[in-house]
């Protein structure tokens, strides 16, 4: 199995040809290194992508509403490794919900890609409809809801895009519950080191109170796997 983090490249017209043909070789270097760490992570990816996966947040119990799948991509005639969304999920978020998705989306990679010379498109913050990745759109959403959240703030105040690189950080799998106004999530993060040929994984648990239009965040705790 091939595992891949597919980049997309967007040019515009007026573009030299050599700016464009670097952005492509990029791409394909890029593709290329990730492949070899695709042995790595096989397994757990493998037993993964066999689950059931259409839920939805009821109550307090834990739904996975993000996880991985393999599909076959013709352009490079092989296996990729991608993100998978419960569009229903997403389709219904509740206002809470989606600013603890997007403060989460902002901070992990998640199939993210320059569009243009500034913009970052990031496939969870696409599907929860808060613009691009670190953009004033998206800091102006989220600073609204974790406004009383002095710590959240300064992050999404430093945001920094996602864009994969050397080492890259993304899902595996997320699963959130709403009940009482909490809201808890769990998920799973793989990294990936392409200098080292290496990949990890860590998990996270995390609570949130919501009050009203406001949110904050109780608790984080992480473990490497």
């Amino acid at each position: 199995m091939n595992i891949s983090i597919k980049q997309q490249v967007v040019t515009e017209n007026y573009e030299p040809v050599n700016t464009t043909a670097r952005k492509i070789l990029g791409y394909i270097i890029f593709t290329a290194v990730l492949l070899i760490l695709s042995v790595l992570v096989q397994n757990d990816l493998v037993a993964g992508s066999t689950q059931e996966h259409n839920v939805y947040v009821t109550q307090n119990t834990l739904q996975k509403i993000v996880w991985r799948e393999d599909i076959y991509d013709p352009s490079i005639k092989g296996t990729v490794n991608v993100i998978k969304l419960d569009d229903s999920y997403f389709a219904n978020i509740t206002g809470p919900e989606k600013a603890v998705l997007g403060y989460l989306a902002s901070t992990i990679g998640n199939e993210c890609y320059a569009d243009g010379k500034q913009n970052v498109k990031c496939k969870i913050l696409s599907a929860l409809n808060i613009g691009y990745q670190c953009s004033e759109e998206s800091k102006s959403f989220l600073k609204s809801w974790f406004r009383d959240d002095a710590v959240i703030v300064s992050q999404i105040e430093n945001c920094k895009p996602t864009l994969p690189s050397t080492i890259e950080k993304t899902f595996e799998e997320v699963q959130i519950s709403s009940s009482n106004n909490i809201i808890k999530v769990e998920l799973v993060g793989l990294k990936l080191n392409i200098k080292e040929n290496s990949a990890s994984k860590w998990s996270e648990t995390l609570s949130f109170k919501v009050d009203g239009d406001k949110v904050t965040m109780t608790e984080r705790t992480k473990k490497q796997k």
